[in-house]
């Protein structure tokens, strides 16, 4: 264990949660300018087969990530300050990540070239893996495990606002559609290479080859949290894909829509989460009882939130919907209704998976959980999207949540973390 960790102050943290911040302005402000310019230009038909295209490629970003933005950036945090420890690292990664994402370029070419349904678009399908390429490259893991969030923000912003501008400018309508992937995928692509070269300028600035140990040391290490994030995967990104398959393009495009829109709502809260991982990862090496007590702070709060927005969304579902996508995209609003209780779910079961689970060791035990709840979601969609379309796949997910959010409970308290659940504000344990 690393015995040069110095304690977390609290400014810097602030600072990385206001540059968070900046990002999450940049990830509202496009989708608001583009989501209801696609609808209306492609249509809600064609806007699902980009949904459909992307939710197929997510799956291979989730293989990609293979859980390092969790364990890589647990090592960054740790040996910050160890620029040997940390290209070594940086290099170990990378060079796994170049692996698997030519592993999943064979395999979607496979699929274009074998499946009659996608070989029919295999052009969009392959625009929309170039993202995949593009979130494999950008080292996330690395910045946030310096605590560099300002380059997440600035790159990633600045690469959207390209590709949203470029999408306004050559995206005219339904035959546009291979173009409009094209563009989106691009964003992510100039990130991936603009951070990719900013890491090997400033904290891996001599190229390494990866040794055999440490490739099968961070490749172990990432296992049960790739099972956790690829397992999550089932309870959000296979819906959409699902809905395509069983309903059709069009419900896919409904369920899309809302479930962008809430994870909008959602990204309010998740900066806390991003900033406070690597936060905690860290504060664990210091103190145990601060850590839980920062735990219980980020999701009262992060509850708090999601208790006011969730009442909104409910009421005043169709007049969101209408002014965010036009009055062509009506269908979303029954969705939107049934996920309105998602962003008090979710900032819980997010805050026990990276602020409890993770940090404390406990990655085994979450990947279990979330692999059942994936499953059991699976079944629910095939259960309820032909009767109810898009809300079925809505009801599906957030069913889940709630399972994931028992469940997490009860695990915890069976591993001694139960009394964090009193949810107590500092202020209120300092006064008394």
């Amino acid at each position: 264990m690393p015995t040069n960790i110095a304690t977390p102050k609290e400014a810097h943290l602030a600072k990385n949660i206001l540059w968070l911040y900046a990002l999450q302005g940049m990830n509202y402000l496009i989708p608001i300018m583009l989501l209801p310019y696609l609808v209306r230009v492609l249509g809600v038909g064609q806007y699902g087969l980009v949904a459909f295209s992307q939710a197929i490629a997510q799956y291979f970003t989730i293989a990609t990530d293979y859980g390092f933005n969790f364990t890589a950036t647990r090592q960054i945090a740790l040996h910050r300050h160890d620029p040997a420890a940390v290209s070594r690292i940086f290099y170990s990664v990378i060079g796994i990540k170049i692996v698997l994402v030519t592993i999943g370029a064979a395999l979607m070419l496979g699929a274009i070239a074998f499946i009659p349904r996608l070989r029919t678009d295999g052009g969009i399908y392959l625009a929309a893996y170039l993202a995949v390429v593009g979130s494999a490259l950008f080292p996330v893991w690395l910045f946030q495990g310096m605590e560099r969030m300002q380059f997440i923000s600035i790159i990633s912003g600045a690469s959207k606002l390209v590709a949203a501008g470029s999408i306004f400018l050559l995206v005219r309508g339904p035959q546009h559609t291979f173009r409009a992937t094209l563009l989106q995928s691009a964003g992510f692509l100039i990130a991936g290479l603009i951070g990719l070269g900013i890491s090997m300028r400033y904290y891996a600035p001599r190229i390494q080859i990866p040794k055999r140990r440490d490739l099968l040391l961070m490749f172990t290490e990432g296992w049960h949290v790739f099972l956790s994030t690829a397992s999550i995967t089932l309870n959000t990104n296979t819906n959409t894909f699902l809905v395509g398959l069983i309903a059709g393009n069009v419900q896919a495009g409904y369920f899309s829509l809302a479930d962008k829109m809430i994870r909008a709502v959602t990204g309010l809260i998740f900066p806390f989460l991003q900033a406070g991982y690597p936060h905690i990862v860290r504060l664990i090496q210091v103190s145990r009882e601060r850590a839980l007590l920062f735990f219980q702070r980020t999701v009262s709060w992060g509850v708090a939130a999601g208790l006011v927005l969730a009442p909104v969304l409910f009421f005043f579902a169709s007049p969101i919907a209408t002014l965010a996508l036009g009055r062509g995209a009506g269908g979303v609003a029954p969705v939107l209704r049934v996920v309105s209780l998602f962003p008090v779910l979710a900032v819980v079961t997010a805050s026990m998976g990276m602020l409890l689970f993770i940090p404390f060791g406990l990655e085994k035990l979450y990947s279990r959980l979330v692999l059942a709840a994936g499953i059991a979601n699976v079944v629910l969609c095939f259960i309820l999207i032909p009767p109810l379309g898009a809300a079925g796949a809505a009801t599906a997910m957030l069913l889940m949540e709630t399972v994931l959010l028992i469940g997490g409970w009860y695990l915890l308290r069976r591993n001694g973390i139960g009394s964090l659940f009193t949810l107590k504000l500092p202020e209120f344990e300092a006064n008394n």
